[in-house]
């Protein structure tokens, strides 16, 4: 499993410029994700950048002293963006919406995935020795709360610090109640996920049954600690690293879990062997 940061996408877009065609008018981007690619693309060979759907519309883009050569009826060299490729689907879509246009569309990708590659003119990054089968993945920091159902389904979530902002101590009681009735939001994922894996209290139930209702969240199952109070678990011994990776390695199929707290992330990681996203190191430990 690999998993891209925008911090890579930045790195890998500098790194392989050379491969873009530098007499380029402007760029197009394919919403959403294939727009930051495209606009970092943008900076770097000094284009102005647009949207797909916007220029279909009859915009045009604009930027700086780029305005009035854009409008000249001479301009000749499009770039069309994505950030990944696989079936090339999107592509092609692309390739359909733009069919009307008299420009000669040059069309690339960031990352190739799959099989899709004959209908790009280049791309910058080849990782499909990582997507060639359902055990090797590439995951990206700017869409995994998003896309890929088949992995959210075969994922385990933390829930403080990964689905909403860390409460404050729990032995509180009354404080920390209130907090996670009302807890602020944080990356709440779009498509359902396997499960969630949490070291609350059992007791706690029915409120975060209802926070995450509230937030859309949809989920198959939920694990949280079986004790009636903080004394109670503390006097179990088990730490929250432990409890977590007993339930990730009972579920032979999960194949990635969220964790908010680097630390954890690594024992985690440690004690299955299991691939682990951190959230506070923004890294996978696999």
């Amino acid at each position: 499993m690999k998993y891209i940061t925008l911090s890579d996408l930045s790195k890998d877009i500098r790194k392989n410029v050379y491969k873009i065609r530098h007499d380029i008018d402007f760029i197009i981007g394919i919403p959403r994700s294939g727009m930051i690619a495209a606009s970092i693309i943008a900076e770097y060979i000094n284009v102005p950048v647009i949207d797909i759907d916007s220029f279909c519309k009859g915009c045009m883009p604009t930027g700086g002293n780029r305005l009035t050569l854009i409008e000249k009826k001479d301009t000749k060299n499009v770039l069309v963006v994505d950030d990944t490729c696989f079936s090339g689907d999107s592509i092609k879509g692309a390739k359909d919406k733009l069919k009307q246009f008299e420009y000669n569309f040059i069309y690339g990708v960031c990352y190739l995935e799959g099989p899709g590659g004959d209908n790009l003119d280049f791309w910058l990054e080849d990782v499909r020795g990582f997507t060639n089968n359902f055990k090797n993945i590439v995951l990206y920091e700017w869409n995994i709360f998003h896309h890929y159902d088949f992995i959210m389904q075969r994922c385990m979530y933390d829930i403080d610090g990964v689905l909403c902002l860390d409460p404050p101590d729990e032995r509180n009681t009354e404080q920390y109640e209130k907090y996670i009735k009302n807890a602020t939001p944080l990356y709440i994922p779009k498509v359902p996920i396997g499960s969630i894996v949490t070291f609350r209290l059992n007791k706690y139930r029915d409120i975060t049954e209802q926070w995450l209702k509230e937030q859309g969240v949809k989920y198959n199952n939920m694990c949280m600690f079986n004790a009636g109070s903080w004394d109670e678990r503390n006097k179990t011994g088990v730490l929250p690293e432990q409890f977590k990776a007993a339930v990730y390695q009972s579920v032979p199929y999960m194949m990635l879990f969220v964790e908010s707290d680097d630390h954890q992330a690594k024992e985690i990681h440690r004690l299955t062997g299991k691939a682990v996203l951190s959230i506070e190191a923004n890294k996978l430990y696999s």
